[in-house]
């Protein structure tokens, strides 16, 4: 009788091990539902960016982020090269704007907070970009150009990381 209470006991271990959502990961999934997401085990505080080139005025921009303890993604920081249409020329609030040694301009000290950002991938030049502790990961290698893929951070099951592709991070 005992060894088969550990075995069921055992068993429901693993398996909670297995489908119960224990880690929280940066998903990005199509928003269309069509397409595996994308895992990246992001460590908490740890910025991340997403750069990609503005399709007006063909320049570069950053979006730095981190996660906060709400598992809300923060905008800390933008830098970009040119104040044109679609560009902020100041700072708000208590965020700092200034012009950056190589004459690109940047806004710190932000504090914008997101459930999650939605992103569009570049079909021409947007070349979007994920930057993770000096790695540089294209998202079009993982998501059809064109779509539109939702970031934000969540906590999954050892099975949903199986079932999608692991970028950053352990699976």
């Amino acid at each position: 009788m005992k060894v088969k209470y550990l075995i069921g006991v055992t068993i429901l271990f693993l398996l909670s091990l297995i489908f119960l959502p224990l880690q929280t990961v940066l998903v990005m999934e199509p928003r269309d539902g069509n397409g595996i997401p994308a895992y990246f085990s992001i460590s908490k505080n740890k910025p991340f960016s997403i750069q990609y080139t503005h399709s007006i005025h063909l320049s570069e921009v950053e979006e730095i982020y981190r996660q906060t303890t709400s598992h809300n993604i923060q905008q800390t920081s933008l830098l970009y090269e040119d104040t044109a249409i679609g560009m902020p020329s100041n700072a708000e609030d208590d965020e700092v704007f200034e012009r950056t040694e190589d004459g690109r301009y940047l806004i710190s000290n932000m504090d914008k907070r997101f459930p999650y950002i939605d992103i569009r991938i570049g079909q021409v030049v947007a070349n979007h970009r994920l930057v993770y502790e000096d790695q540089v990961y294209p998202l079009k290698n993982y998501f059809k150009e064109g779509s539109v893929v939702r970031v934000q951070y969540k906590k999954v099951s050892l099975f949903n990381k199986w079932k999608g592709v692991i970028v950053v991070g352990k699976g």
